[in-house]
């Protein structure tokens, strides 16, 4: 109803929306954006893949630290990533210039592209990890028995069964690619995507008609995407015994392979690294780039600020993140099921919102919610005075949850194409009700897609500003508001501090969550260790 409502307030009045020279522009963007969002797309879904067998499929040491680093992205804004990614290798960077006394350019589609597989590869990694333990291992031991190449099993096995999570992923990070608008605009230099040109075209030159064509073209190769990968993931079956097993270790991988594996991950762990380094050396030293004198002047500046839009993100990230990642899997269930009418068309609207940019998204709710009923009553009631939400937590709330219910709906439909509805019948057969068996049967198969989205959509949630950015009032602030709002007034050092904070908080949250969620096995670890030592 939001993006409706927009594109009606867009186009209603006059018939500019038809204007070929308008099209004409418009269509040269979306060229842009297919073109970017598919390199992106591909890039990304193939290192994650590489990246999970590294991680999940093999043993070495420092393996655990890999894995926590991994997740490095999700804990920082986009537009700080972008602005480090300047500093570090742009035309003047530390790296680039200073220490390789190279003259290169970031900006155009590939300092777009790098910074979006830099950032969308880890996404790309949590759900294609998610597939591992979903692999029976029991027909990868066959068809070794069998004579079968390592080489023969991955490619006809456990690639083939990994399918909806691959295609999953393939999905949300084509969705976030196409969507995105400040990596292009910060990075992008004189190409412009249909994303970008679309917040142009909303808060520079306050053209709703140019933005509402924008949005309905855009919204048709996203909706072609959310087919194509329906029709990929549903033309087999993927039932299998889920293994016993988190980590499956590969026993005959050639050293070589390892080696070029491990070379990979540390490639993209050592970027999140210097990344991070980047946001450090910036809060802590005088001024980034001219002088590096260590001071504490920034955390101190930092500190005195009024940190309450920081327990706003808490908040509307844990709340976010609870009711999203539950109904998204509760959802998946009855989408694969097909306990539901018109399976097909309730999982393309919940998808749906991941394929608007997040400004549109935030538009369309600006303007449903200016009459009551969610704007239906500027039709049927429109003497009625509209509900109102507007610059209340309450609408800030709903539309993070309805943005970010894709990634648990995918993540959760995926592990499900896994599970053989023979189990539930068992269920049923022993007298159990539908209830019972969802909570004591598939709820406990389905924890890896509710832990993966929750960490996505806990880390997003916190760093992500674009689909709220009209709807905060100074009362309601976030934290990553009042970065971006200092990246724009100030030098580098108090947004640094503020975005290490940020970092901070998100990191030890995800940490919590992860303890809580996997206390069992390190109660019993624990255990195991004084043990031993007795």
């Amino acid at each position: 109803m939001p993006i409706i409502s927009v594109i009606i307030y867009g186009i209603s009045g006059d018939l500019s929306f038809f204007d070929q020279k308008l099209i004409d522009r418009v269509i040269k963007l979306l060229g842009n954006s297919l073109f970017v969002s598919s390199v992106v797309t591909a890039i990304s879904v193939f290192f994650g893949i590489i990246i999970t067998f590294c991680l999940r499929r093999m043993q070495f040491k420092g393996i655990g630290i890999l894995r926590v680093l991994m997740l490095l992205p999700l804990v920082n804004p986009a537009f700080v990533g972008a602005i480090a990614f300047i500093m570090l290798f742009g035309s003047r960077g530390l790296i680039t210039y200073k220490i390789l006394h190279l003259s290169v350019s970031p900006y155009g589609w590939q300092g777009i592209v790098i910074l979006q597989v830099l950032s969308l590869v880890t996404y790309a990694y949590i759900l294609i990890s998610s597939s591992i333990k979903n692999v029976d291992t029991t027909i990868e031991q066959a068809a070794r028995n069998l004579g079968a190449s390592e080489s023969t099993i991955l490619f006809k096995i456990t690639l083939p069964m990994m399918i909806p999570e691959i295609t999953s992923a393939a999905l949300l990070v084509f969705l976030s690619s196409m969507a995105d608008f400040t990596t292009p605009l910060m990075i992008g230099g004189k190409f412009s995507t249909l994303a970008s040109d679309l917040y142009v075209q909303i808060t520079g030159v306050y053209n709703m008609k140019s933005a509402a064509v924008s949005g309905i073209i855009l919204l048709i190769p996203c909706a072609a995407a959310f087919f194509a990968q329906r029709h990929f993931s549903t033309r087999k079956s993927y039932f299998s015994d889920a293994s016993n097993e988190r980590d499956i270790v590969y026993e005959n991988v050639s050293k070589p392979i390892k080696m070029a594996l491990i070379f990979c991950t540390l490639c993209f762990v050592s970027f999140f690294i210097i990344k991070f380094g980047f946001i450090v050396i910036g809060a802590l030293t005088k001024n980034w780039g001219y002088d590096y004198t260590l001071t504490l002047d920034h955390v101190r500046e930092a500190l005195s600020m009024n940190l309450r839009p920081f327990v706003n993100s808490v908040k509307l990230s844990f709340v976010t993140a609870l009711t999203a990642s539950f109904m998204g899997v509760v959802l998946s269930y009855i989408i694969n099921r097909k306990k539901i009418i018109v399976p097909v068309f309730v999982d393309f609207i919940g998808v749906f919102p991941a394929a608007v940019p997040g400004i549109l998204f935030g538009i369309g709710y600006l303007v449903t919610f200016k009459y009551p009923i969610f704007g239906i009553g500027k039709y049927i009631l429109p003497n009625l005075s509209p509900w109102i939400i507007l610059g209340t937590s309450v609408i800030i709330y709903l539309i993070c949850i309805a943005r970010s219910l894709n990634v648990a709906m995918k993540s959760g439909y995926a592990l499900l194409e896994h599970i053989d509805p023979d189990l539930e019948d068992a269920s049923y057969n022993l007298g159990a009700g539908k209830i019972k068996t969802f909570r004591l049967v598939l709820m406990p198969l389905l924890t890896e897609a509710v832990a993966a989205s929750y960490l996505k959509i806990f880390s997003s949630t916190m760093t992500t500003l674009g689909a709220i950015i009209f709807l905060i009032l100074p009362k309601n602030k976030v934290a990553v508001q009042v970065i971006f709002q200092s990246i724009t007034h100030s030098a580098i050092g108090v947004p640094a501090t503020l975005a290490l904070l940020l970092s901070f908080v998100t990191l030890a949250l995800m940490g919590v969550f992860y303890v809580i969620l996997n206390r069992k096995s390190i109660t019993d670890k624990f255990k195991g260790v004084i043990q031993h030592e007795n």
